[in-house]
């Protein structure tokens, strides 16, 4: 039973971050809901800090009341009374080390560390984890600021570029996101997307490693594309694809919206006419036609965008979603048995502007699915010549567009990493901005679940610090001139490393 209670005590103690040895009274009681731990250390020969003289003289005690977030449901206090000492040498005094607090601090190293713990994940705001440890949410962002420091990581050989609109600032309301391609990590984050700000940034990386950049990856932003020619002279550029069709969807939308408003004003002449009872037979065959494209516009005007043919969630079959055999459910609206196919089809057979514009989308989706870079920029050309061939201004249009950007479109069908898939079949995959998509949508959660962020240093970090899954903190110990640790809390997270091992970001290295 003895040792029984010896263990149990010292696993209490261990809450504590104290031993048995170090203890000359301890006592726990209850007080204004909450639970008090008053101990007082035993003494100890110390060395003054300043001349390094050893003393065991007291000067005198004084009560620190230090919080300790060891307890989810209720507020824990260390009732600690903490030996001041005199030095003989110079008379100056000083507080004993202790294992609770960094020096000058009321919180204790574990509530810093649970903070911090909490702090790792994205959907954690700073007032739910003062909240959590009871602690104020100002005093929580104090910790994170104090001990949360990312530097700029190496520059990969394959940057992605993007912009997201996250924080507000004099430099504008855009920040810009660097990422690692191969290991989708940020690299680094950047107040501003502006040419003379990224310019400056850029400058100061040596050249040494800029020259190591293979490959930078963006969206069809002209800034983007100057800096990086600067830059990095060794590098391929290269535009998103996903950027290249969004562009073409803005300008097809364009063109339903004016084959909308056309209809739009017919339906608003035509009821006119039937309110009026003034309306034609043959009027009102037309009311009813117009009525129904202007619907079918209207409600499934995604059919005109969709390119993948995936699977709809929830289908059974193995059909694609536009095979002209899948199943028909019957619309109210039309009265009728249909199918995605026999929409789409209502929808560009009725007028032919929408027919060419779904026509050439499919010659864009065909040139991305089917070329590869050795045949890319023959049937680029032949592209922009189809689309400078078109009766609709807004696609002509885009072929200038197409032109513009043909080096860095050619350039995204290179292959830089081979993979196996599940099937053992190659796959050969071509640089995306996907991954740093995924990173600005993270951003901005995070952003949304703080309401917020007014302090730019934080905001970096903490994005840095949340979204990197090798980020972490550093909780130093206060050493001595004789190098003597005095105390150290060492993380047992896996994601927590300790000090000195990483030492590529090493706030104090950095």
């Amino acid at each position: 039973m003895k040792d029984n209670a010896h263990l149990m005590q010292q696993d209490f103690l261990r809450f504590f971050n104290l031993e048995d040895k170090d203890i000359r009274s301890l006592a726990i009681h209850h007080e204004n809901d909450e639970v008090h731990l008053s101990v007082e250390l035993n003494p100890s020969t110390q060395h003054c800090p300043s001349c390094m003289t050893p003393t065991s003289r007291i000067h005198g005690y004084h009560l620190k009341k230090i919080k300790h977030s060891i307890l989810n449901d209720i507020p824990c206090v260390i009732d600690y009374r903490a030996r001041r000492y005199l030095c003989p040498r110079c008379r100056k005094t000083f507080y004993e080390p202790n294992p609770f607090t960094m020096p000058d601090s009321r919180i204790s190293m574990m509530t810093v560390y649970n903070v911090l713990k909490d702090l790792k994940n994205p959907h954690e705001t700073f007032t739910t984890a003062a909240r959590r440890h009871f602690i104020s949410t100002t005093t929580a962002q104090s910790i994170f600021d104090k001990y949360v420091h990312i530097s700029r990581r190496t520059l990969p050989r394959i940057i992605c570029i993007d912009e997201v609109y996250a924080y507000h600032s004099s430099k504008g309301d855009y920040v810009c996101v660097l990422l690692d391609y191969d290991s989708r990590n940020i690299i680094d984050l950047l107040p501003s997307r502006k040419k003379d700000y990224l310019i400056n940034y850029f400058s100061f990386i040596p050249r040494s490693e800029r020259l190591k950049v293979q490959f930078v990856c963006f969206d069809m932003w002209e800034t983007y594309r100057i800096v990086a020619r600067q830059m990095f002279p060794n590098a391929k550029l290269i535009i998103d694809k996903f950027h290249v069709y969004q562009e073409l969807y803005r300008r097809v939308d364009r063109v339903r919206c004016h084959v909308m408003n056309q209809y739009s004003s017919k339906l608003k002449v035509l009821k006119k006419k039937k309110e009026n009872n003034t309306i034609t037979r043959q009027e009102l065959v037309e009311l009813n036609e117009v009525d129904v494209h202007y619907y079918v516009l209207k409600k499934f005007n995604w059919l005109l965008f969709w390119k993948d043919k995936k699977i709809k969630k929830g289908e059974t079959s193995k059909t694609e979603l536009l095979n002209p055999n899948q199943s028909k459910r019957y619309n109210h609206k039309l009265k009728g048995y249909y199918n995605y196919d026999d929409l789409l089809r209502m929808m560009t057979s009725y007028d032919p502007i929408l027919e060419e514009a779904v026509n050439l989308k499919d010659a864009l989706d065909y040139f991305y699915t089917h070329c590869t870079h050795h045949t890319a920029d023959e049937k680029l050309n032949e592209l922009i010549r189809l689309f400078s061939s078109s009766s609709i201004k807004e696609l002509c249009e885009f072929s200038s567009t197409l032109n513009h950007w043909h080096r860095e479109i050619v350039n995204s069908f290179i292959t830089v990493l081979t993979v196996i898939d599940k099937n053992n079949k190659e796959r050969h995959l071509r640089i995306h901005n996907a991954f740093i998509e995924s990173r600005n949508k993270a951003i901005k959660h995070l952003k949304h679940n703080s309401n917020g962020y007014l302090n730019w240093e934080r905001f970096r970090n903490r994005v840095l610090f949340s979204l990197n899954n090798d980020t972490t903190f550093y909780l130093y110990p206060p050493v001595d001139r004789k190098g003597d640790v005095t105390y150290v809390i060492e993380p047992a997270d896996k994601d927590i490393h300790r000090p000195g091992l990483d030492h590529s970001r090493d706030p104090e290295t950095e």
